[in-house]
């Protein structure tokens, strides 16, 4: 034997091509995203939740709605189809009634009296005290004295007063 000689039944190794190697990583690819796509295309979609909102009217305006009672109240009286009695008696309870719907005050209870004592414990009330002491004796004199007219004006800016300014 010499140096580099090799048996002839001794054979070297074949070299493959280097596109075996590139084949084999293409199939392996193509096997794995063969599995993604079968579990991603598979998949269950997530349920939707849909969150049922509760209706919530609209907000009311209190303060516009209770003026818009008060100027209601002053055209009927100066057209004649109210009497001024009657309107100071509307103009009180409008009033009343707005202050009971904003705040904590049941000014739709109180008479008077009651007003008169609450602005020693509450200062705010002094203005609704105020307000019902210029309608109190006009809502409940005759209509011959005629008082309830000449007084009706100074009742309609007390109203609008209380109802503009009560925080």
């Amino acid at each position: 034997m010499r140096g580099a000689e090799v048996p002839e039944e001794f054979q070297q190794p074949i070299a493959h091509s280097g596109w075996w190697l590139v084949l084999a990583l293409a199939l392996l690819a193509a096997v794995v995203l063969y599995y993604l796509a079968v579990i991603v295309l598979t998949r269950r979609p997530k349920p939707t939740v849909e969150v049922e909102t509760p209706w919530v009217p609209p907000a009311r305006d209190v303060r516009a709605e209770h003026l818009a009672e008060i100027d209601r109240i002053e055209r009927a009286v100066s057209r004649g189809d109210l009497p001024a009695r009657v309107g100071h008696q509307h103009l009180s309870r409008t009033v009343r009634d707005y202050v009971a719907e904003v705040s904590q005050v049941p000014a739709d209870k109180m008479v008077l009296a009651d007003l008169r004592a609450s602005v020693r414990s509450d200062p705010r009330t002094r203005p609704l005290a105020m307000a019902v002491e210029v309608m109190y004796p006009p809502a409940f004199a005759s209509d011959e004295e005629g008082r309830a007219a000449d007084r009706f004006p100074e009742a309609l800016g007390r109203a609008r007063q209380v109802v503009t300014s009560w925080t």
